[in-house]
C-alpha cells in the first residue's frame, strides 16, 4: 500500500513517539465508495472498513498499536480515552490521552487537523479544527483541559498544524467572518483579507494565534504540508470535489 505520510521533522527527538498527517491511500472499498474510507458513517461497509483499518496499520508499522478516533461533528468537545475506550470513542472533535500504545486520531478533508505532544510525561492529543470548531476555540480549549486533566504547563507542549486549506483557496463569506469575529477578533486580525463582500480565511494562522494566547511559545508550533484544495492529487479536500474521502492524522506513545 502507498501511503503519504507526513511527520513533523524534529519530533524524532521524542524517542517511542508515533505520529503522522497521511494523504490519500488505495484500499478495499467498493463503488459507489472509491475513496479509502476509515469510518462507516457516511454508510460504507463495515467489513471494508475494518480492512482499511487493518491495512493502514500493517502499512504504518503498528499492527499493535489501538487508534481511537470519534464521531466529529464540528464542535469544541475534547474527549479524555484510555485504552479501555474501544477503536471509536463518543461524539467530539478532540481527543486526548496518557494511555501507552494508544494513538489518538482526527480525519479532516480541508478542516484543520492539529497534534499536541507533552513529551516529557508523555500525553498526546488530536484535534479537529474546522471554521466552526476555530469559532469555538477548540484549540485553546485543548490546551486548557490538557491543563486541567493532567496538569501540564502549556509552555511544555508542543503542537503540528497539519495539511488543509489555505488562504488561497477557502473564501467564505462575512458570516463566517463575524461568528468568529465574535470571540476572537484580535486573533483574526492576521488571518482574515477582505475580498469584496467575501474573504479569504487562514485557519492556520487563527489556530497558532489562539495556540499562543492560550501559552504555546512559537518555537513549539509547526504547519506541516500543504493547501488540500491545491493539492488534491494528494490530499482529499471537501472544497474542491464536494462529497470526499478524509485523511488521518494520528499521535501517541509506544511503551
Amino acid at each position: 500500500m502507498k501511503i503519504l505520510r507526513l511527520q513533523v521533522p524534529h519530533w524524532d527527538q521524542f524517542d517511542g513517539l508515533v505520529h503522522g498527517f497521511l494523504g490519500r491511500v488505495g484500499g478495499q472499498d467498493r463503488p459507489p465508495n472509491a475513496a479509502f474510507r476509515l469510518s462507516c458513517d457516511d454508510g460504507d461497509d463495515a467489513a471494508a472498513v475494518k480492512q482499511n483499518w487493518c491495512e493502514l496499520k500493517q502499512a504504518l508499522g503498528l499492527p499493535r498499536i489501538t487508534i481511537i478516533t470519534a464521531k466529529q461533528v464540528h464542535g469544541d468537545t475534547v474527549l479524555q480515552v484510555s485504552r479501555g475506550d474501544g477503536k471509536l470513542a463518543r461524539v467530539g472533535d478532540g481527543l486526548m490521552t496518557d494511555a501507552p500504545n494508544l494513538c489518538v486520531g482526527v480525519m479532516a478533508a480541508d478542516c484543520v487537523p492539529l497534534l499536541f505532544v507533552e513529551p516529557a510525561r508523555k500525553i498526546t492529543a488530536a484535534v479537529h479544527a474546522g471554521w466552526r470548531g476555530t469559532a469555538a476555540g477548540i484549540a485553546a480549549r485543548t490546551v486548557a483541559l490538557m491543563k486541567e486533566v493532567y496538569r501540564i504547563d502549556p509552555a511544555a507542549l508542543h503542537v503540528a498544524m497539519g495539511p488543509s486549506i489555505g488562504p488561497c483557496c477557502y473564501e467564505v463569506g462575512p458570516e463566517v467572518e463575524e461568528q468568529i469575529a465574535a470571540n476572537w477578533r484580535q486573533e483574526l486580525k492576521g488571518a482574515w483579507r477582505p475580498e469584496g463582500v467575501k474573504g479569504r480565511l487562514d485557519l492556520r494562522a487563527l489556530n497558532e494565534a489562539q495556540l499562543l494566547g492560550a501559552g504555546i511559545p512559537q518555537t513549539q508550533i509547526s504547519k506541516v504540508g500543504p493547501c488540500t484544495a491545491c493539492h488534491i492529487g494528494d490530499f482529499h479536500s471537501y472544497r474542491k470535489e464536494g462529497k470526499s474521502g478524509h485523511q488521518l492524522s494520528f499521535i501517541g506513545w509506544r511503551s
